[in-house]
């Protein structure tokens, strides 16, 4: 996600003027046991725990010139 404005490039001119979820999914911990663990090139790490995974879809607009655009953010929330 940009701070500028795709049309005129000029920094921290973006607003935004709306944001709703478009797409919600669960992203559950991979458990590990004694054997799958010993065959892990890595080991788990807290990146596996349970989370929430919002895409919110916000409708942005330029201070300076008034161009709208939107673009879509990733938000991942523990459950």
């Amino acid at each position: 996600m940009s701070l500028l404005c795709p049309n005129c490039h000029w920094p921290l001119t973006k607003e935004i003027k709306n944001e709703e979820p478009m797409k919600v999914w669960k992203h559950d911990p991979e458990h590990f046991g004694e054997e799958e663990f010993g065959r892990a090139l890595t080991c788990p790490s807290a990146v596996d725990a349970a989370k929430v995974i919002v895409e919110f879809i916000q409708y942005c607009s330029c201070k300076h010139c008034r161009h709208d655009w939107t673009e879509t953010k990733t938000v991942e929330f523990d459950r």
